[in-house]
């Protein structure tokens, strides 16, 4: 699975047209009050006592914070799209997973994702008692909980994301910046983990 940086990049580019919307009506404004300031003057008329000075602090501070909004939304989007790096990114296989260059066979993902489990819910690091001991029968497999790839609601500042708790510590993506969708991304771990990778699609489901 490569990097997709297209949405992105289109978010940066649309933050951007209208930042720089925002900046020509400022700049239009600004010629229009002062090109009706000067003819006032000129024609002998005050604008003291007639509320215009008022008016036009009153517009040209929603054209700023207008401007300065867009501007925050422009920033966030190219730090966002900087997050998106090039080429392959998430390669699954029989054997196991790969994720930006480093690799781990699926029972060392796995176990890594339950060992945080453990630090998460208990607060402390995993001993002999978090051991899984299998339940079955004699003889009988019992597969061991799979890891699971969570799914992490989007804010303002950054979108919907995927966390992927590895052996080397916790990792994430954009859910955009993927070249798949989540449920086939869902579907290719499961596959080629052979059900010991998961995702769970809950954290952006609608």
């Amino acid at each position: 699975m490569a990097w997709d940086p297209a949405p992105a990049e289109a978010r940066a580019a649309t933050a951007k047209r209208r930042f720089v919307a925002a900046v020509s009506g400022l700049v239009v404004t600004l010629l229009l009050w002062g090109g009706y300031y000067a003819w006032s003057r000129h024609a002998g008329d005050s604008w003291r006592g007639t509320g215009l000075w008022g008016v036009t602090a009153v517009v040209l501070g929603l054209y700023v914070a207008l401007l300065v909004v867009r501007l925050v939304v422009w920033r966030v989007a190219v730090r966002r799209r900087r997050r998106v790096g090039d080429g392959e990114v998430v390669t699954a296989s029989w054997p196991g997973l790969q994720i930006a260059g480093h690799y781990w066979d699926w029972d060392s993902f796995a176990a890594a994702d339950r060992t945080a489990m453990v630090v998460t819910v208990t607060g402390r690091s995993p001993g002999p008692a978090d051991r899984q001991e299998p339940a079955g029968r004699e003889g009988q497999i019992v597969p061991e909980q799979p890891a699971v790839v969570l799914t992490l609601r989007g804010t303002w500042r950054c979108g919907d994301r995927y966390l992927f708790t590895t052996p080397d510590g916790p990792w994430e993506c954009p859910v955009e910046a993927l070249g798949v969708t989540p449920a086939a991304l869902e579907q290719a771990l499961r596959l080629y983990s052979r059900g010991r990778c998961l995702v769970d699609l809950s954290g952006i489901s609608h």
